[in-house]
């Protein structure tokens, strides 16, 4: 269970946040604990940022290009 906070922010910013939790499909008590999260890190700020890490550099890096078949992957030597 979670713990109730009371801000005291600007009319503008609510709702400029607001609008903005709107666009991301999110209400805005999901958005600010998801902003809180990413600015505070932990395990699962380490973990998403781990997983945007990879998929910038490409976890296999093939320079863009796509992976070989699965069977040319998984040759064996004769």
């Amino acid at each position: 269970m979670g713990r109730n906070l009371t801000l005291r922010l600007p009319e503008d910013l609510v709702r400029r946040a607001q609008e903005e939790a709107l666009r991301r499909g999110k209400s805005l008590n999901a958005f600010v604990e998801a902003l809180l999260r990413e600015a505070v890190g932990g395990e699962e700020g380490e973990a998403l940022a781990r997983q945007l890490s990879w998929m910038r550099r490409g976890l296999y890096r093939t320079g863009g290009e796509p992976l070989p078949p699965r069977e040319e992957r998984h040759a064996r030597g004769a």
